[in-house]
């Protein structure tokens, strides 16, 4: 039975479970190994568990210079093919959200993956500008007033003072729309 420790007395920090392996413990197995011990006896003189140093062993001729492999981490939910028609379609309808993005192109995959795939293209969501559309009606008006305006001199329309604001809204009225655009195209 181990030693027991005394109550509120400190933890040794010596030693932390499912901790990684440093390049020169890696060097001490590989060279036990090298010398003939057998795993048991390596993991009983480094302190060691036995599946730990048996693993470092086997995978020994994978690592370079006793540097920690990379992870392969999960498998993408997605292919190339569906990325390509995620990004085709969201350039091609801007004004979709990420919702219709995934319905139109078919791919069984999350809004976070999608804004993730997007991200990784350089497409945000960007809040689109606020315009009044222009109708049937005021186009006409607008043509109607530049035809009978048509024959003035540059002198006369320096008189007039132009200006691209256009809003003239009473409260809120619809809701916010949103827009898939790189930061060039804000």
């Amino acid at each position: 039975m181990p030693p027991q420790r005394t109550p509120l007395g400190l933890i040794s920090g010596n030693r932390l479970k499912n901790f990684e392996l440093s390049p020169y413990q890696r060097g001490q197995i590989t060279g036990g190994n090298i010398l003939g011990y057998s795993p048991a006896v390596i993991a009983l003189g480094l302190n060691l568990p036995k599946q730990t140093v048996w693993n470092t062993i086997r995978l020994d001729e994978l690592r370079v210079e006793g540097a920690s492999q990379q992870r392969t981490g999960r498998p993408k939910g997605y292919t190339a093919p569906d990325e390509r028609a995620i990004l085709r379609h969201a350039r091609l309808f801007p004004k979709h959200t990420y919702l219709e993005v995934i319905q139109a192109t078919g791919v069984e995959i999350k809004r976070d993956t999608v804004k993730r795939i997007l991200k990784q293209h350089g497409i945000t969501n960007w809040r689109a500008k606020r315009r009044p559309e222009l109708t049937e009606v005021h186009a006409a008006k607008r043509l109607a007033w530049c035809l009978r305006n048509r024959h003035r001199r540059p002198e006369e329309w320096g008189m007039y003072m132009w200006s691209d604001e256009c809003s003239i809204e009473r409260g809120r009225g619809k809701q916010q729309k949103w827009c898939f655009r790189t930061p060039v195209q804000k």
